[in-house]
């Protein structure tokens, strides 16, 4: 956007001047000129203006004035700049088509549909697109997330993924990677529910596009889980709060914990609904986290030793079992 005051002069060192040699040139913007500072030649003039030919002097008025479209989008077939050739009976001024010219406007169409899914993967993109839809909202997945699960699948589809998949193991598959590379991971029992397939088939699937694409997956901390599993759970930020302080703690402790995110997630949170008054039964907690209470229960053994210096710095800490699971 061009400024009502002068441009500053810009000096650019990667040229020379053909006169004197001097390296000294000086672009004023204001003239579209390029000038030697030294002998005063005029090396280049008539510069392009890249910026708009409108001035805006508030947000309102460059919100009003800009004429850009909608931001590309992965998803849509070629980027959706496509040409889109309607199906009509009567032409601009309302005046009834021949047949002839239908029939030709028809093959236009037709040749055009096909044009625009000529690239291998493209003609499952739409299927693809709208089982991603679906999954999406299901999950209540954010917008950054799904774009980035429409690229991973299109790039899957041109690498010819689908051929012995179905499309809905790579679009979980996708969407269990993109929800890791956003750091906002969900569960495979989530996504199984979601899409109906099983786990080891979206993990099989996961796998070829780890190996396929060269994803650069990072691995699921515990502490992305702890906030949608105490809101599912009901419990308060203290709860949440005491949860995030004990995982911090065990990752300097041993890093290892994150070998099994959401269990270790559910432990964390159990011990701090313990020592906050909150408590919740194991059974409930490890359906939230999408575990089994006999994990559950492991992996808050594992942590039992470092409980004294954690949650309950005095008293012996609770051995966890059956009897102490509390109310159904």
């Amino acid at each position: 956007m061009p400024s009502s005051t002068p441009a500053e002069p810009v000096v650019e060192e990667d040229r020379v001047c053909p006169e004197c040699g001097s390296e000294h040139l000086v672009r004023d913007y204001a003239r579209g000129e390029l000038v030697c500072d030294s002998c005063g030649l005029v090396i280049s003039e008539g510069a392009i203006d890249e910026g708009p030919e409108w001035s805006a002097y508030s947000v309102e008025e460059n919100d009003r004035l800009a004429r850009t479209g909608a931001p590309r989008s992965y998803v849509a077939g070629a980027s959706g700049l496509t040409t889109v050739i309607p199906l009509a009976n009567k032409d601009a001024r309302g005046n009834t088509i021949p047949l002839r010219e239908r029939e030709k406007f028809y093959r236009m169409r037709k040749l055009q549909r096909h044009s625009g899914h000529s690239r291998p993967g493209e003609r499952s993109l739409p299927e693809t697109i709208r089982s991603l839809d679906r999954v999406a909202s299901l999950m209540g997945l954010p917008r950054p997330v799904k774009d980035e699960a429409g690229f991973i699948c299109k790039k899957a589809l041109e690498k010819g993924l689908v051929r012995g998949r179905s499309i809905e193991a790579i679009v979980a598959a996708a969407v269990y990677a993109a929800c890791r590379i956003d750091g906002v991971p969900r569960t495979l029992d989530e996504l199984q529910q979601v899409t109906g397939v099983r786990k080891k088939t979206i993990g099989k699937a996961y796998g070829a596009l780890l190996r396929t694409l060269t994803l650069r997956v990072p691995p699921s901390r515990p502490t992305n889980y702890v906030s949608r599993f105490c809101s599912r759970l009901g419990l308060s930020n203290t709860v949440e709060a005491e949860a995030q302080k004990i995982l911090k703690e065990l990752e300097k402790i041993d890093s290892s914990m994150s070998l099994s995110p959401s269990g270790t997630a559910a432990a964390a949170i159990y011990l701090a609904s313990l020592s906050c008054g909150e408590r919740r039964p194991q059974k409930a907690i490890a359906k939230v986290a999408g575990v089994s209470e006999v994990t559950l229960r492991n992996r808050f053994q594992f942590m039992e030793g470092f409980m004294q210096q954690l949650v309950l710095p005095r008293g012996r800490a609770p051995k966890i079992g059956p009897s102490s699971q509390g109310p159904p």
